[in-house]
Formats: structure tokens, sequence, C-alpha cells
């Protein structure tokens, strides 16, 4: 799991910032938010412009350092590093957790594809370093890879993983736990536009795969829950299956036409949640979801925070709704403030609310008023 992720000098991060998914408290409530003492369903609360979309962009810079997954370098080619300081370069630094081993992966970059530094470290042993094409591991089973020059474009990570057969040891197998964490990483948004990062390779039509994984009649009764009153039907034309509104009869309509923005969002949605049901091996490891309730009535946002709070996958949403901090959806030490509050210092640590306050947070007290009122400020 993400326990704690820093940035720095990335779009409009000029200082510092690090969210910490560390500092969870024994709450005895909605005990599905927490994993192993990390925060596993989490929400993220900030106002426009603050950062959200660009804090899981630079959670998601990894992708492009590490896997063939999909990217969207649209995201990140124009203004990469801060306008301020846009001739240095931007940092990254990954805490991970993997049973009780801890992995620490940094890196600086000046644009999207080119890398200078890495360092890598399982246990707090430092076991991989690259400064521009000098790299050195102790890696057992990659060490003749040490008197390679590295092209500027292929990280250290990546030059390992590619081209060097890991010794099985506790280090080598924390490491390729790594790799698979990241691989199955997943960045989703419905807000501007429907695409992703991370996890998979090219599109697909979500309607014509929920279809085909029948799934069609729980995607209706999922839809249905959240008041949205539809039957749905599916049929073949010029060979290919499509999505319609069923009224009885013969009375059918086209999906897509016709159905809201906010309903063809929870259709995407519901596409990616299929893949979270999966088996943990292949269901996304972590997910970031912008906005996730933009087009979405505050009912259908809770069912949808209820749902993620099933799944295997570490789930962090971000939101402009207060009211969904509520302990009987997110804890308080899940449900994080995002502001620029760096006051006099170069970096600023973003913790969950409970972090915010000397006040004992119990499962009565109602948090989004509590956090109206300027309790968390």
């Amino acid at each position: 799991m993400l326990a704690k992720f820093s940035v720095k000098n990335f779009k409009n991060f000029e200082k510092k910032f690090t969210i910490d998914l560390s500092q969870t408290k024994q709450y005895a409530f909605s005990e599905t938010c927490v994993k192993d003492g990390i925060v596993k369903t989490g929400l993220i609360y900030g106002p426009n412009s603050i950062g959200k979309s660009n804090l899981g962009k630079a959670i998601f810079d990894i992708v492009q350092n590490l896997t063939d997954k999909q990217r969207n370098a649209m995201l990140y080619i124009t203004s990469y590093t801060n306008a301020r300081h846009f001739e240095n370069n931007a940092e990254f630094a990954y805490e991970f957790a993997f049973g009780s081993s801890r992995v620490r992966y940094e890196y600086c970059k000046p644009t999207y594809e080119d890398i200078l530094e890495e360092k890598f470290f399982v246990d707090g042993v430092e076991v991989v370093s690259r400064h521009w094409s000098d790299f050195k591991t102790s890696l057992q089973g990659a060490e003749t890879l040490n008197n390679n020059k590295l092209d500027i474009k292929i990280s250290a990570m990546r030059f390992i993983r590619a081209n060097a057969v890991l010794a099985d040891n506790p280090t080598n197998k924390v490491v390729k736990e790594f790799f698979d964490f990241v691989d199955r990483m997943l960045m989703f948004s419905h807000l501007r536009q429907n695409y992703y990062q991370g996890f998979s390779v090219g599109s697909a039509q979500v309607d014509v795969e929920i279809i085909r994984k029948g799934k069609l009649g729980e995607l209706e009764a999922f839809l249905n829950s959240v008041d949205v009153d539809c039957k749905l039907k599916s049929l073949k034309i010029n060979g290919q299956q499509r999505l319609f509104f069923d009224f009885g009869g013969n009375h059918i309509i086209d999906f897509w036409e016709n159905a809201s923005t906010g309903t063809q969002s929870l259709v995407f949605f519901f596409f990616w949640y299929m893949q979270m049901q999966a088996a943990p091996s292949s269901a996304p490891s972590f997910v970031y979801l912008d906005e996730f309730d933009a087009f979405y009535h505050e009912k259908t946002a809770a069912k949808v925070v209820e749902m993620l709070q099933k799944v295997q996958s570490q789930v962090i949403l971000t939101t402009h709704d207060s009211n969904l901090l509520s302990n009987d959806l997110i804890r308080p030490d899940c449900a994080f403030k995002m502001l620029p509050e760096y006051k006099n210092s170069d970096s600023y640590v973003m913790g969950p609310l409970s972090s915010r306050t000397e006040k004992e947070l119990r499962q009565a007290l109602n948090i989004p008023k509590m956090f109206r009122a300027g309790a968390f400020d």
C-alpha cells in the first residue's frame, strides 16, 4: 500500500508537499477505511485550484517511469515543473508498505520523460542509486548491470526490471511486490473527459465490456439503487453489442444518446468498479478518483463511497462536498483537508483531520458541521 507521498516543484507544488496516509488511529467505527494501519479508503476535500487533480498526476508520474501501462502525456508535457522554478527538477518520493517491509523510491526529473536522479530503499537500505547516466545496484541478480550507462529516458528501476533476473531472496521479493503494485495503479476521472492512467493498456467500450462480462443486470441494479429508475437491454447492431434503455415491448432508445451526464458517468464508474472486484492479484492496487462526485447527487456519492470501502483496492477520492466527511462514511483519520499551509516553512505535511485537532473525535460527533465551523482550520 502507498503509505506516504511527497512532491516538489511539480505544477502548482512549488514547495514540498506530503500526504501521509499512515497517521491512523484506533477508532472502532468505519473500520474498513483502514488496513494494516494505513488509509485504505480516503477522502481529500479542497477548494478549486488547490491542487487535488495535480496531486493525482504527481502520484501517477511513476507510471511513466516504470511501466508500459496506459499514460496520458498531455496531462504532463505542458507546465511540468512549477512556473516559478521551471529551470529546476521536479522531485518525487514514495513510501510503500508491503507486509512488514517498507520501500522508499525517490527521483527527480526536469521533464515528464527524462529522469536524472533515483534512489531505491528496502527497509532503510539503499539498494539502487542513479546519478545522470551512472547507476549502481546491490540487488542480487542485477550486479552485472553496474557497468552500464543509462539513457536519460530510462529509469534505473525500469532498466533493472527489463534486464535482470533477480535472485530469490527477501529483498528481491519486496522489489517484485513493488513492481506489481505500480503496474496495477489506476487513476480515472469523468470530470472533463473519460480518461484513465495506469493498470491497463488501450481503450475499451465500457458498455461492450459490461455486457460481455454478463454484468448488465448488476449495472441496472446499481443505477436503480441510486434512483436512476431504468431498465437496460443489449442488442447486437452491425455485429456489436450496444446498450439501450428498455421501456417494454419494442420500445427502446439508445443509452448514450439519451442518458444524462451523471448517468453516463455512473456507467463509467461501474466499469472500473468491476475491475476492483476482481481477485486481489489482478484488481487495481491503488485507485485515485478525482472529483468523483462532480455529477452525482449526494445520495449517489455516499453510495459510491460505501461501495469502494468494500473493494480490496486502496482508494483515494477528492471532493468539494464536506457532507461526505461524516463518520458514517469516512473516519477522521481517513479524511484530509487540502490547503496551502506552508507558513514560513519550505514543506508541508497534509495529515488527516484527526491530526488537526486536540479534540477527541467520537463516532457520534457531526464532523461535517465541525468542519464547516472551522474546527480543523
